[in-house]
């Protein structure tokens, strides 16, 4: 699958999850990665890692993230994360 379509598929499952529109980006690559949920604007921005296009497990755990997010409203904490991710 192209990177492209990869990116879509990720779109749409944060929106089905979510049931609002999301925008889905891929960020810069930096050491230590990046994931960012910007809830600015009138849709939520998702900014991926590049290592999503090549890890899958790094792409369920960011989908994961942007959901929890995007359904709180916020960027939350990574502890916040990792003990909803221990409740599921």
């Amino acid at each position: 699958m192209d990177n492209e379509k990869f990116l879509q598929k990720i779109r749409e499952k944060i929106s089905r999850l979510t049931g609002r529109d999301v925008e889905v980006v891929i960020g810069e690559e930096r050491e230590g990665g990046t994931l960012a949920v910007e809830m600015g604007g009138p849709v939520p921005k998702v900014v991926l890692t590049p290592k999503v296009l090549e890890h899958a497990g790094l792409a369920r755990m960011s989908i994961e993230y942007a959901v929890a997010c995007i359904r709180a409203g916020r960027e939350i904490e990574p502890l916040e994360f990792q003990t909803l991710l221990r409740r599921n």
